[in-house]
């Protein structure tokens, strides 16, 4: 053992320990050291450093920092084989000066090196190594009391312990991955202690630089332990933080290096989610102005991107190359994943032969460097090669060995990645993979309650879950398996969002937020952004019971899911997830689910162990979307809004062309058996009551406007044939839409006055603009206002007014007038105006225009003046409790369920209180529309009656058949449906599900 220290100062007063008896040392019991001080070199060693003279000494010590810093240049441009040479170099310095401290700083810093370049052997070799001669060198150290050497080999340790670290978080071993970052720390706050000038500067951290690495390192272990959502908010952070002392001379080049390492490591935890597009931008960033290897890295990943595109043949070019240039640079980690991914193109091309070539390139690249994790990928691409050549046998082998391995590898993770690609070989070879798919799909879908941003939620569903969901329902529903078909229905429908921390204050100071969106161009469905992080985490859903007389059959196969992946049960309870049924009424109770065909349950409330299930396919869906999209006033992309207003009304231009839309929908929605089950109860007893939860799909579905088939479609006649008169939904049945029962809900505010928020006028905009007046010129003689007029003379409304004109078009109802007034009792509150949705996949960005000035607070940027009233917001915000009653009459005020997390401002609303809210599912045109009618305020009226009455439901249900009736009577387009039909009732009155997490 070799423990090299600087010439003593004094002579030896003691012998050598006993333990020590094989240590030499230039520092201490070599012959040229006996010389200096006089003793007889007999009994000493003569080393290489002995023949030096001290201005040779000085020399190749000089020169050994030297190539260090060429060696980590290198290493810094991933020239791996430029940086072996001279780190090999160092490493004979070290062995001719006789010093520890410059071969333990050699051998740390090939650790990085091998692991920045995939040889993970190597890398753990070298770090164990150093850790090793660092336990002897300390000895030596106290016996000779050359105590400053101390400080050179400290850092050596420090660079090979964050490699460990970095290993054994990939190996699963967290336990002590997260011990070596507790004793960086406890060390690095014992240097902080010490009196001054017992460390050197740098060893202090007087920056923090250091402890941010050791957090960038963190988030691996939180993305191992699976936790993404505070691995995601951790980097996030940390990049904050890093920002801060990017200008500090004394640590910018490590900050740079810091920098790129957060990114990648953000590239990666978004790549997991599933959000490819970001990852790739990350990528992309930490490209611009690289060259050599570390840019031939990067194009591996950005071919990839291109491949996906449609540019194959320029994707398999750029992978080639770049694999070559990092062959060269002695990078075989990423030459590995050059071929892994070329393999991957060449099996999507179908070419399975190369594709095979190029995964074994890749496995045995990963098997001399140690590389587990690249073993078990290895496994993985072979089970799709051998299933590519229906080699049945080969495949289960190596499906075999890739749970084995995941299982080994303790990353609970991997082993539901495993086990669901064994489940779809057993599909693709006819058997059934029920058993193992079951508790793949039910922690998947836990899984992603785990991310703290919406995108990555969503992205996870897509990539992951949602591929499992769609072979497990697909098999459900071939195979019979209704009640848990129905189940899964039922669990997929039961998710919402909701806050953790209620934070805004709706009068407090502005936070950070993005620049003020640009005035010229307000597209009516995407008005405002919202910041990209917001703190609303979707909530996990509760436990679920089917019925009163028999739990979910579900509840054995998630105990199982939780054992094999350690998934965490439900811990809020058990919620019922059906509603209460009325005495002497039947109750339906429809839940649609996605996963690529749209799946149906159906069941009543008086035989709630009796279920149905049908499968509708996805081009049925299509096809229903494209009517309704057509034909709906809602603008499409690029559209209008009075273009998109003149296409609704010309699609709903006569009787026959709104019958035949009604019936094209009926056909492709709802199942024969249901028609004939709603027929029957409608003639035995009281009107039935049909509650649905749409699909994301299906939320622009008017459902009391559609037919109802008198037979069996017959396809060969057209889908009019069906139908022998016209019998719509609402003519048997009144309709309302079921809230998610997964959305905890707190109990509503006190009956009170009334509250109305009339058209606000909105700062910066014009009255005939985009965001102008939804209502037109009003004056007392006007119906809305006569009917505003009488609910004053009736008792107090708030804000307090003495006429009906004095509560529309106020310049006052902004979000601080709004908590204000439902701070008190409130009985309902009625909403006319603007409503808007961003085009993304997040609920919180639904908006409402209230007057709000730019300058109060809220999670949206500015449009000019003006702030819209997010979900976000209200989710968010001080607001204590929502009226039992809520009217949100705007355009598309019920898109919640259009959006893969719905939790916008309709399930804030239901969150915070109401038990009823009317919307509409799609945009409403104003009255203008129509001059010399105004059929806006008559909605209006009609909410407001119908919630101030005993049974909203019922009485809008009615009032749309009045509207059907006079439609039938006289189309004319001062009636037509556009203004009424997308009008409902969000009615959670009766479901028993208030309860708060």
């Amino acid at each position: 053992m070799l423990v090299g220290l600087p010439p003593p100062i004094e002579p030896p007063d003691r012998p050598l320990p006993p333990e020590m008896a094989d240590a030499v040392s230039h520092g201490y019991n070599c012959r040229c050291v006996a010389t200096h001080f006089g003793l007889d070199p007999a009994a000493y060693q003569v080393l290489p450093a002995c023949t030096l003279t001290e201005a040779e000494y000085d020399g190749l010590l000089s020169e050994a920092v030297a190539v260090q810093t060429e060696a980590k240049r290198l290493a810094a441009a991933r020239d791996v084989a430029g940086a072996q040479r001279a780190y090999a170099r160092m490493r004979q310095l070290a062995q001719q000066l006789d010093r520890t401290s410059v071969e333990l700083a050699a051998v740390s810093d090939l650790a990085t090196v091998c692991y920045s370049a995939g040889d993970l052997r190597n890398a753990r070799q070298c770090a164990e190594a150093v850790l090793q001669v660092f336990q002897v060198s300390t000895a030596a150290i106290v016996h000779f009391g050359q105590y400053a050497e101390l400080r050179m080999i400290e850092g050596s340790r420090e660079v090979a312990e964050r490699v460990l670290i970095s290993l054994s978080t990939e190996e699963g071993d967290l336990g002590r991955a997260r011990q070596l970052l507790a004793d960086q720390r406890r060390r690095a706050a014992f240097r902080k202690a010490a009196e001054p000038g017992q460390f050197p500067r740098e060893q202090l951290d007087p920056h923090g630089a250091d402890e941010l690495e050791l957090r960038i390192l963190e988030v691996r272990v939180q993305v191992a332990a699976g936790d993404p959502a505070g691995a995601r908010d951790a980097i996030d952070e940390i990049l904050t933080d890093l920002a801060g002392i990017a200008d500090v001379d004394e640590v910018r080049a490590q900050v740079a290096s810091l920098q790129a390492m957060a990114r990648a490591e953000r590239a990666r935890i978004r790549q997991a989610g599933g959000e490819e597009a970001d990852a790739t931008a990350d990528l992309l960033r930490l490209n611009v102005g690289r060259e050599g290897p570390t840019a031939a890295k990067f194009a591996i990943t950005l071919a990839e991107t291109r491949a996906l595109d449609g540019d194959l043949p320029g994707a398999v070019a750029a992978i080639v190359t770049a694999r070559d240039e990092l062959a060269a640079a002695g990078v075989t980690g990423d030459v590995a994943e050059a071929s892994y991914a070329l393999g991957t193109l060449l099996l999507f091309a179908g070419d399975v032969r190369q594709a095979r070539d190029q995964f074994e390139h890749a496995g045995k690249l990963w098997a001399a460097n140690g590389d587990a994790p690249g073993a078990r990928r290895l496994e993985a691409a072979l089970v799709h090669c051998a299933a590519g050549e229906e080699d049945w046998t080969s495949a289960e082998e190596h499906a075999a060995r890739l749970r084995t391995a995941a299982r080994e590898s303790g990353e609970w993770l991997e082993c539901l990645r495993a086990d669901y690609l064994s489940a779809t070989l057993r599909h693709a070879r006819g058997d059934n993979p029920l058993d193992l798919l079951l508790p793949v799909v039910l922690a998947a879908q836990e899984y992603r309650f785990a991310f703290a941003s919406a995108q990555a939620r969503v992205a996870w569903a897509n990539s992951v879950a949602g591929p499992a969901t769609e072979l497990l329902m697909f098999l459900l529903a071939q195979r019979g398996e209704t009640r848990l078909l129905a189940e899964l229905i039922e669990r997929a429908c039961a998710v919402g969002a909701y806050p953790e921390d209620r934070s805004l204050d709706l009068a407090g100071a502005l936070p950070a937020l993005p620049p003020p969106a640009e005035d010229d161009q307000l597209p009516l469905a995407a008005l405002g952004s919202v910041t990209a992080s917001l703190p609303l985490r979707l909530a996990p859903p509760p436990g679920l019971r089917w019925s009163p007389s028999s739990p979910m059959e579900l509840d054995g196969w998630s105990r199982l899911a939780a054992e094999r992946y350690r998934m965490p049960l439900p811990e809020n309870g058990i919620v019922e997830t059906w509603p209460a049924a009325e005495p002497g009424r039947e109750t339906f109770v429809l839940r649609y689910a996605d996963a690529g065909h749209t799946y149906l349950s159906w069941r009543t409330t008086s035989d709630l162990d009796t279920v149905h299930t049908h499968p509708i396919d996805a081009d049925l869906v299509a096809t229903a979307r494209g009517l309704l999209a057509e034909a709906s006033p809602t603008p499409q992309e690029g559209e209008r809004v009075a273009d998109a207003v003149r296409r609704s009304l010309d699609a709903f231009g006569s009787f026959a062309a709104e019958q035949h839309l009604a019936r094209v929908l009926a056909l492709n929605l709802l199942p024969a058996d249901l028609v004939a089950h709603l027929r029957r109860a409608a003639a035995d007893g009281p009107r039935p009551l049909l509650r649905i939860q749409p699909s994301p799909s299906l939320a622009a579905v008017p459902w009391g406007l559609l037919a109802l088939p008198d037979r069996r479609p017959d396809q060969t006649h057209g889908p009019d044939s069906c139908f022998d008169s016209d019998t719509r939904i609402l003519d048997l049945a009144d309709v309302s839409l079921l809230a998610p029962v997964g959305i905890p809900r707190r109990s509503p505010s006190p009956p009170g006055p009334p509250v109305y928020l009339l058209d606000p006028r909105i700062p910066g905009q014009s009255a005939f603009g985009e965001l102008g007046s939804v209502l037109g010129k009003q004056d007392a003689g006007s119906p809305l206002i006569r009917h505003l007029d009488a609910r004053l003379a009736a008792g107090p409304v708030r804000p307090a007014a003495s006429r009906g004109l004095d509560l529309v078009r106020r310049t006052d109802t902004d979000r601080r007038l709004l908590a204000e007034l439902l701070a008190g009792p409130c009985s309902r509150l009625v909403f006319a105006g603007h409503v808007s949705r961003i085009q993304d996949q997040h609920g919180a960005q639904t908006a409402l225009h209230l007057s709000c000035a730019a300058e109060l607070p809220g999670t949206a940027a500015p449009i000019g003046a003006h702030r819209p009233f997010t979900a976000a917001d209200l989710a968010l915000s001080e607001v204590d409790a929502m009226p039992a009653r809520v009217a949100l009459i705007g355009c598309a005020s019920a898109s919640d369920f259009g959006l893969p997390e719905p939790f916008g401002v309709l399930l804030a609303a239901v969150a915070a209180g109401a038990g009823l809210v009317a919307a509409t599912v799609w945009a409403l045109p104003t009255s203008a529309a129509v001059p010399g009618a105004d059929p806006m305020a008559e909605l209006i009226i009609a909410v407001d009656t119908a919630l101030a009455g005993a049974d909203p439901v019922t009485e809008l249900c009615a009032w749309q058949r009045d509207r059907l009736a006079r439609w039938r009577e006289r189309p004319e387009p001062a009636g037509s449906p556009v203004f009424w039909a997308a009008l409902t009732c969000l009615d959670a009155t009766d479901d028993g599900k208030t309860w708060v997490r």
